[in-house]
Parts: C-alpha cells; structure tokens; sequence
C-alpha cells in the first residue's frame, strides 16, 4: 500500500480533473502497473489518502471470507 499525506508544497499536485499521478519509483515499489485497478481509502482525520491494489484487497477479503465460513483458502 502506499500512504500519501498533503503538503503545502512539494513536487507531486492533484491535476486540474481531479488526478494524483504517482510516481514510478513508487508504483515499482508497491508491484502498481500504470491502469491497474486501485482502492483508495481517505483518511480525513489525519489527513492522509491510503493507495491499495484492488488484487491485495480481493485476497484480502478472500482470506476473511474463508475464515468466516471456515474454509481454507488455497488462493
């Protein structure tokens, strides 16, 4: 997951439709192809956007699920 956290300034902005580009060296960090589906959760009370891939949070969910009806997941 990444954590992004708002500046006053700095070198990354929201663009003008609303976008947040995120860099390269972070995208390869975190296994982020450019157009992959993404989950992201706001955080107001802390001022903070959580970036999450959607396959991490459909495993995620998964692994819950199975625990919930007692099944081992094999995924």
């Amino acid at each position: 997951m990444l954590v992004v956290a708002s500046a006053l300034a700095g070198p990354h902005v929201v663009g003008s439709r609303g976008e947040l580009p995120l860099p390269a060296s972070a995208r390869q960090m975190c296994a982020i192809a450019p157009g992959q589906p993404l989950l992201l959760a706001a955080l107001f009370a802390h001022d903070l956007l959580v970036i999450h891939p959607a396959r991490t949070v459909a495993r995620l969910l998964a692994d819950l699920h199975a625990q919930v009806i007692g099944v081992p997941n094999d995924s």
